[in-house]
């Protein structure tokens, strides 16, 4: 199996990065292939703007976007690893969404048609809040509200299923005995 792993955060001593350790360890030790974008590290770029739409209508695709549709297309996992900010991904994760899983790439959009191009791939997302489940249970706010924009209208409506979504909860608020559990916890 092939994986592709898209790692969205700023800060090389978060949880997020020991996570990201953990599932290269375990990609490696089962002696499974990967890829791997680090799109803060990249500096990618989020911004989808004019040069990307007058590539799009010449059928072509700009470097950067190609460099990651190429992982995507090579891939038969998709790993995601990102905080949750604001109920939703960083903008650097949304940007790179919004470029690669481009009309003609990902889907194929006309005004009677639409026809998932990435069938065949299963994806899972590493997520981490600052919130305790409780707290967000209580306040009607379960993980599935702020998620189906990317599990359903994202990967699911190109093609990628099953989707499943691993929460860390609370990550700065718990012992550091506790962030450990949560990195033994993970399998892929």
């Amino acid at each position: 199996m092939k994986h592709m792993i898209v790692y969205a955060h700023p800060n090389p001593d978060s949880f997020n990065h020991a996570i990201k350790e953990k599932i290269i360890n375990e990609i490696v030790k089962r002696g499974e292939e990967y890829n791997f974008i680090s799109l803060y590290d990249e500096k990618f770029n989020p911004i989808l703007d004019s040069p990307d739409f007058e590539a799009l209508h010449r059928g072509e695709v700009l470097p950067d976007i190609a460099k990651s549709q190429a992982m995507v297309k090579e891939s038969d996992h998709l790993i995601f690893i990102y905080p949750i900010w604001w109920f939703g991904q960083p903008a650097i994760l949304k940007g790179w969404i919004d470029r690669v899983f481009s009309n003609g790439f990902a889907y194929y959009e006309d005004e009677n048609t639409f026809i998932p191009y990435l069938t065949g791939k299963s994806a899972t997302v590493f997520v981490t809040l600052g919130t305790e489940k409780n707290t967000l249970v209580q306040n009607g706010m379960e993980l599935d509200s702020f998620m189906r924009s990317m599990t359903l209208g994202t990967l699911e409506l190109v093609g990628i299923s099953p989707v499943n979504v691993i929460p860390f909860y609370a990550v700065p608020k718990v012992r550091d005995e506790d962030r450990k559990t949560m990195l033994e916890s993970i399998v892929i």
